[in-house]
C-alpha cells in the first residue's frame, strides 16, 4: 500500500468475415482497411435497442471528464509525447498511475488470438513470446498447406491490437498500457491467396494450446458466428486452469454481447466481456454508437476506450476504434496486476477489474456498462485490505489505534511504517499504516467535557436536610419559539449522609474528592478519573476513627461501549489523604477506544497508590498537592498487532496555591498529567509476503510506551459566588505543546 486513484473521432471499422464451424469476426479495424483485401470498410450499425445508455455526468455537465492535453501539465517523467500519443484513452483508465508506480506488465504474457502480429516492427522488439504460434494455412494456386508465420501485411487487426497491450515503451510512436508484457501471438487466419480472403477457424484449438502452456490470460478481439460448440467447450476447458479470455462485445449495436450464447455456468468465470466507451463525449460517460450492450452478461462486463492510437501493420500510427480496441486494453490491466501479484489466476485478475471499475451508468452493475469504466489506479490498489498479526486478520479500514496522551506515539509509528497487508483477492501490499496511529487531541479532552458538564448554564441546587444533603447541577436548553419549551438535563449531582462517625456518600459525575478545583480547568486530582475517566459515578462509605477517616469507594462509569470501575480504600486525616486504588477498563486503554488490528488493548487493570496534603501560608495563602504512582497491564486483544505488553508503569503531580482576593478567591497552579514513564508493547506484523508459499512472512518489533515529553500544564482561575450568582472563569497553558484553553462559566438565579 503506498502512502499502503481530446476529442478522437470514431472512424470506419474494416472487418474479416469468416465462414464454416468454428469461425470468428474481427470486431474492429480501425482507419486501415486489409491489405489486398477487397473487403469494404463496414461503418458501425447504429444503436437501434430499445434500452438507450445513460450517461453520468462526472464532473457536472459542461466540463471535461479529461483535462484537454493542451492544459495538462507533464506531471510525472512517464507522462512524455509518446504517452501523450494515446492521451485520452489512456487519461481515462488514468494508466499514467500505473507506469508511475513502475507497474509494466513485466513477466506476464498475454495472449493475443487473431490474424497474427507483424512481429518485424521495432515496437514489438524483445516483446514477442517464445509460446507464440501460427494455427493457420495458406492457400496458393488451390493448394492449401500449413503456415508457419506469426504475421505479416494480412496481420493488420492483430497488429493494432498488441501494440495496445503492450507495444514497446522506447521513446517513438506509440506505447502499450502494459509495455513490459510478453505477446504470444496466437494467429488462428486461414488465408487464400487466390481469393484475397481470410477466416478466423482455429479458436478452439488455439484455447486448448494457451491452457496447455499456462497462459493466464488471452485477448480475443473478436466474436463468434452465433452459438459455437467447439468454443463454448474450449473456455470451459481453459476455465479450469483458472484463465480469463477477454472478449470483445461486438459492434452490432445489440443488446448483449454477441458471444453471449456460448455462455454458460461452467464457463462463465472465465469470459471478461468488453464494451466500448465513445471518448468524443467529454462531458458524460457515453456508450459507442456501434457497441453492444453488457445486457444478460452485465456481471462479466466492464467498459473501456472505444478509441486508441496505436501502431498499424506497416508501421504507422492512427486511431482504432471498435469494442476490439477497448478490449486490448482491459487485457492489458489484467497483465498488470497478474505482473505485480503471479500468485493470482486471470480469473482472479479479472473479477478485481471487474470489482475496481468506476460506476458510470445507472448505479450498480446495469445494462449498457456492466460494471463500469475500467480504472488502472483502483484495480492496482488494495481492495477491503486486512491486517493481520500472524494468527487473526481484521479489516484495515475498521482499525485505528487511538494512543492516549500519557503514552508515546513515536515507536509505534515507526514499527508500523513497513507493513505488508493482504486484501481481499489474495494481493500484497507493502507500505506505511503509521497515518492509523492518532492522539485523542492536544490536552485532555476527557476533563474539558467534564468540567464543562459541571459548569454548564443552567445552574444548579442544593438541599440540606441535617444529616442528609445534597446537590445537583443541571444545563437547560431550549427546544421550540415558546419561552416554556425549556428541557434541562442534569450533569452531576451528589448526596452525602452522615450517620454518627459513619458517612455514605453518592457521585453522579460530581467533583474530583481530592481537590477543590476551584477554576474547573485543573487536571484530575484523582487518579481514578485520570486512568479512567468514564469512572465518574461512585458510592463510597467512610467512617472516623482514632487515625482519620477510613473510607471504601466504588466507581464505574461508560462512554458508549468503553466501561469502567474501580475500588478505592482511603484514609483521610485532615491535611493528608492516602488513597489505594483498583482499577478495571474494559473497551478502551486510559479512557481512549481503538478498534480491530490496530486495538492497542480490550481494556487494562491499574493498581495505584495517590496521596494529597494541603497546608495553609503565611499571607493567607493555601497550599495542596498531589502525586500518584499507578501500574497498569494492558488486556490484549486477540485481534490486534499489539500481542504482548510489558507493565506500564505512570506518575501524575500537581501543586495548586489559592488565596481569597477581588471578592473571590484566585489560585495558581502547576501539574504533570499522568505520563507514562517506562513500559513496552510487543508488535507482531506481516513484513513480506512469500510467493512460494502464497503466505505472508511475520516479524516481531517492541515499541517503546514511555513519553519522550514530560507534559507539565500551568493553571489559574478566579471564583466568585454567592446565593444569588457564581463566576468561574479558568485558563491552562499546556508548556510542553505551547497551546492554551480557557473555560469560563456564569450561573444566575431568579
Amino acid at each position: 500500500m503506498r502512502n499502503l486513484l481530446r476529442s478522437v473521432s470514431i472512424l470506419a471499422l474494416s472487418s474479416l468475415s469468416a465462414c464454416g464451424g468454428g469461425g470468428s469476426s474481427v470486431n474492429s479495424g480501425g482507419t486501415q482497411a486489409p491489405v489486398a483485401s477487397p473487403t469494404p470498410a463496414v461503418t458501425p450499425a447504429p444503436d437501434t435497442s430499445t434500452s438507450n445508455p445513460t450517461p453520468t455526468p462526472t464532473p457536472a455537465p459542461g466540463t471535461s471528464i479529461v483535462t484537454p492535453a493542451n492544459l495538462q501539465s507533464v506531471r510525472s517523467a512517464n507522462d512524455t509525447a509518446e504517452y501523450r500519443q494515446n492521451y485520452t484513452a489512456s487519461e481515462l483508465i488514468h494508466g499514467l498511475y500505473a507506469l508511475d508506480s513502475g507497474w509494466t506488465g513485466k513477466g506476464v504474457t498475454v495472449g493475443v488470438l487473431d490474424d497474427g502480429v507483424n512481429t518485424s516492427l521495432s515496437a514489438f522488439s524483445g516483446q514477442i513470446s517464445s509460446l507464440s504460434k501460427d494455427f493457420g494455412t495458406e492457400t496458393t494456386n488451390g493448394v492449401t498447406a500449413k503456415r508457419d508465420r506469426l504475421g505479416d501485411a494480412q496481420a493488420d487487426h492483430g497488429t493494432a491490437i498488441a501494440a495496445i497491450i503492450a507495444g514497446k515503451k522506447d521513446g517513438s510512436g506509440t506505447m502499450g498500457v502494459a509495455p513490459d508484457a510478453q505477446i504470444a501471438v496466437l494467429r488462428t487466419s486461414d488465408y487464400n491467396v487466390d481469393t484475397k480472403t481470410e477466416v478466423l477457424t482455429h479458436d478452439a484449438e488455439a484455447l486448448d494450446y494457451a491452457s496447455s502452456v499456462g497462459i493466464k490470460i488471452i485477448n480475443r478481439s473478436l466474436t463468434s458466428q452465433g452459438f459455437n460448440v467447439s468454443i463454448r467447450n474450449a473456455v470451459e476447458r481453459y476455465a479450469v486452469g483458472g484463465g480469463l479470455l477477454v472478449n470483445a462485445a461486438g459492434n452490432q449495436g445489440s443488446a448483449d454481447p454477441t458471444d453471449a450464447v456460448n455462455v454458460n455456468n461452467a464457463n462463465r468465470d472465465a469470459w471478461l466481456f468488453v464494451v466500448a466507451l465513445d471518448p468524443t463525449s467529454q462531458s458524460t460517460y457515453a456508450l459507442a454508437s456501434y457497441s453492444n450492450k453488457a445486457g444478460t452478461l452485465a456481471d462479466r462486463t466492464v467498459t473501456s476506450p472505444g478509441t486508441n492510437y496505436t501502431t498499424r501493420v506497416d508501421g504507422s500510427v492512427s486511431a482504432f476504434s471498435g469494442t476490439s480496441s477497448a478490449t486490448a486494453q482491459v487485457s492489458a490491466l489484467a497483465a498488470l496486476i497478474v505482473s505485480k501479484w503471479p500468485q493470482l489466476s486471470g480469473v482472479e485478475a479479472g473479477n478485481v477489474i471487474l470489482s475496481t471499475a468506476r460506476d458510470i451508468g445507472d448505479p450498480g452493475v446495469d445494462t449498457v456498462f456492466g460494471h463500469g469504466l475500467i480504472d488502472a489506479e483502483a484495480a492496482l490498489s488494495p481492495v477491503n485490505p486486512v491486517i493481520s498479526n500472524g494468527s487473526k486478520q481484521t479489516l484495515l479500514a475498521e482499525s485505528v489505534m487511538v494512543v492516549p496522551e500519557a503514552l508515546n506515539t513515536s515507536s509505534i509509528q515507526t514499527a508500523l511504517s513497513q507493513v505488508t497487508i493482504l486484501d481481499e483477492y489474495g494481493r500484497d501490499f507493502s507500505g506505511s499504516v503509521a497515518s492509523m496511529v492518532v492522539k485523542p487531541g492536544s490536552g485532555n479532552a476527557t476533563w474539558l467535557r467534564r468540567r464543562i458538564a459541571q459548569m454548564a448554564s443552567g445552574g444548579g441546587s442544593s438541599f440540606n436536610l441535617g444529616k442528609l444533603q445534597g446537590s445537583v447541577n443541571y444545563a437547560t436548553y431550549r427546544y421550540g419559539m415558546d419561552r416554556s419549551e425549556v428541557r434541562s438535563v442534569m450533569r452531576a449531582g451528589e448526596i452525602n449522609y452522615q450517620d454518627g462517625r459513619t458517612g455514605y456518600h453518592v457521585g453522579i459525575n460530581a467533583g474530583d474528592s481530592l481537590q477543590s478545583d476551584i477554576m474547573g480547568l485543573a487536571p484530575f486530582a484523582d487518579g481514578i478519573l485520570a486512568y479512567a475517566p468514564q469512572a465518574g459515578n461512585s458510592f463510597g462509605v467512610d467512617r472516623s476513627t482514632g487515625i482519620g477517616r477510613l473510607g471504601l469507594t466504588l466507581s464505574t462509569g461508560s462512554f458508549g461501549s468503553a466501561r469502567a470501575s474501580a475500588a478505592t480504600v482511603s484514609l483521610d486525616t485532615g491535611r493528608t489523604s492516602i488513597r489505594a486504588s483498583w482499577i478495571d477498563e474494559k473497551g478502551s486503554v486510559l479512557g481512549v477506544a481503538s478498534s480491530g488490528g490496530l486495538a492497542l488493548g480490550r481494556g487494562t487493570n491499574t493498581a495505584m497508590v495517590e496521596a494529597h496534603h494541603s497546608l495553609e501560608l503565611a499571607g493567607g495563602w493555601s497550599l495542596e498537592g498531589y502525586g500518584s504512582v499507578g501500574v497498569t497491564r494492558l488486556k490484549i486483544d486477540p485481534l490486534s498487532v499489539v500481542t504482548a505488553s510489558t507493565s506500564l508503569v505512570g506518575t501524575r503531580a500537581g501543586l495548586q496555591a489559592s488565596r481569597a482576593a477581588l471578592g473571590g478567591l484566585v489560585s495558581f497552579g502547576i501539574a504533570q498529567p499522568l505520563t507514562i514513564e517506562s513500559g513496552k508493547a510487543k508488535l507482531t506484523l506481516a513484513s513480506a509476503y512469500d510467493l512460494a508459499s502464497q503466505s505472508l512472512v511475520f516479524r516481531s518489533t517492541n515499541a517503546s510506551l514511555s513519553s519522550t515529553r514530560r507534559p507539565l500544564q500551568l493553571t489559574a482561575g478566579f471564583a466568585r459566588g454567592d446565593a444569588v450568582s457564581n463566576l468561574r472563569i479558568g485558563m491552562m497553558q499546556n508548556v510542553t505543546d505551547g497551546s492554551t484553553t480557557a473555560l469560563a462559566g456564569y450561573s444566575f438565579r431568579f
